[in-house]
């Protein structure tokens, strides 16, 4: 196995984290990586198409379709030959049961636990090949397993493809929300969707990363990783604000990182018959493949200085005051935005989980991004709370962490509350 040298310590924590680009990586003019060069120039036609062929034999993949089990059936096996550690992940919601492919490529780093997802759905709307939609996502996340299966990375890179995205992005809700419950340490989701199209000159040097606000600095630095391969994909990356219809909005709403990728031109014959193959740019498919393989790549190799999580209160429960009562299950309806719900009655008490070889000079928790309390002792707790009038219903909990290195590290967390406490005062 051939090892991407890295000179940096990498420091890594043991739950999922957010973390601010300037805080992580400073250089905005790297250098490219000679193994991930290699990488990127075994990306070619015939492995691309191959894939992409192959999963289109198996017909229109409606979640829970006969069709739809056979490529799972596939994708499964194709895993297993690469010598991946690949398992189900079956999951059953809102009448639908189907299943995830979730491949591991394990990290080296003996400390990291940190894990990097490539992910993309493969299943389709009914009456659909799903050529681009998103056969492409799955082509791209295989080709680039086959290749980075041989090389060592310091974190762990999860290849997922998902069914249920067509029909609510269940697969994906299912899946964060066990990952969040388990603990999992998920760095970055890298969400692959519909990118083997182009039609204009401008939209093939154009990948577009749609990214939600906790998540920018996902899009910012897959500029700069774009940007240092550029002489070997002609791609370059824009960010646009959010999409939250894809499969990496699931782990925004258990808290994770993660950003929606497409192509920059539109694409006309999506969730329809027409979505075949021969509307697919192949050029501009091999060149997606390429940026975002070693994009990924990047990823899974820099060190991570500091990160951080909310670890009270929990995503997804109903609290009365620090007494966690229930769980929420509210996540049929991805477009309301309640996925990952947490509810509060009362004050309860924040509180993080930090890991870092360098001091911590303080932490500091906002509301809705406001500056409430700073704190430079441990315990780094905070009662929840305004800051001179009570708060109630939706807002946006946040904690920043700064090392006195400069790195900086933030978690978010939405939380619907009502209590009638604050900072400067009782009410």
């Amino acid at each position: 196995m051939k090892k991407i040298s890295l000179l940096l310590v990498v420091i890594v924590m043991i739950v999922p984290t957010s973390a601010l680009a300037d805080g992580e990586h400073k250089d905005l003019h790297m250098q490219p990586n000679a193994d991930i060069i290699t990488m990127i120039q075994q990306v070619n036609h015939s492995l691309v198409f191959d894939y992409h062929d192959m999963l289109m034999s198996f017909g229109p993949r409606y979640t829970g379709s006969e069709n739809c089990f056979k490529a799972g059936d596939w994708l499964y096996d194709t895993f297993d030959d690469m010598g991946l550690d690949v398992a189900f992940h079956a999951w059953e919601y809102n009448g639908f049961s189907c299943r995830n492919i979730v491949a591991k490529l394990p990290g080296v780093d003996p400390d990291s636990t940190a894990e990097i997802i490539m992910s993309a759905h493969y299943d389709c709307t009914p009456g659909s090949l799903g050529a681009d939609d998103d056969g492409s996502g799955v082509a791209a996340v295989l080709a680039a397993a086959s290749i980075m299966k041989d090389y060592s990375f310091n974190h762990t890179i999860t290849f997922i493809a998902f069914s249920g995205e067509e029909v609510g992005t269940y697969g994906s809700f299912c899946y964060a929300r066990y990952a969040y419950l388990n603990g999992d340490n998920i760095h970055a989701v890298i969400n692959l969707d519909m990118i083997g199209y182009s039609n204009s000159s401008i939209g093939g040097t154009l990948l577009r990363f749609h990214c939600p606000d906790r998540s920018w600095w996902i899009g910012e630095q897959s500029q700069t990783y774009a940007d240092a391969y550029l002489d070997y994909t002609n791609l370059s990356v824009e960010t646009r604000p959010n999409y939250i219809g894809a499969d990496h909005q699931p782990f925004i709403d258990y808290g994770y990182d993660g950003v929606w990728i497409a192509h920059h031109d539109g694409h006309p014959w999506a969730n329809s018959p027409e979505d075949t193959p021969e509307h697919l740019n192949w050029t501009y498919q091999v060149k997606a493949t390429k940026a975002l393989l070693a994009i990924v790549a990047e990823f899974a190799s820099q060190p991570i200085p500091v990160q951080v999580m909310l670890t009270s209160p929990q995503e997804g429960r109903m609290y009365l005051f620090d007494i966690p009562l229930f769980p929420l299950h509210l996540g049929k309806q991805w477009y309301k935005g309640l996925r990952g719900a947490t509810i509060i009655l009362g004050r309860p008490t924040a509180q993080v989980e930090i890991v870092s070889k360098d001091p911590i000079d303080r932490v500091i928790y906002c509301i809705d991004g406001n500056f409430i309390v700073s704190l430079n002792e441990q315990p780094y707790e905070w009662k929840i709370q305004g800051k001179h009038n009570p708060i109630y219903g939706k807002h946006s909990l946040d904690v920043y962490v700064y090392t006195e290195k400069g790195d900086v590290a933030v978690d978010h967390m939405d939380i619907w509350i009502l209590t009638f406490s604050c900072q400067y005062g009782r009410f």
